[in-house]
């Protein structure tokens, strides 16, 4: 589990950094788009996008 720091308005100074990432799964992607209505196919299907102009964009987790 990562470290999670919490400052307060008043802790935070200039030059004070931050950095946070995550690995974004299939089910990430799955999540988004039923979160957001975009089920477009080009988004969830690889086979149905490589038909498709985008080809390769659909990211290959």
């Amino acid at each position: 589990m990562p470290k999670i720091s919490n400052y307060t308005y008043n802790e935070i100074t200039i030059g004070q950094t931050a950095t946070y990432s995550k690995l974004i799964e299939e089910r990430d992607v799955q999540l988004f788009a039923a979160v957001s209505g975009d089920v477009n196919p080009v988004h969830l299907d690889a086979a149905f996008a490589a038909t498709t102009q985008f080809k390769l964009s659909l990211i290959h987790i």
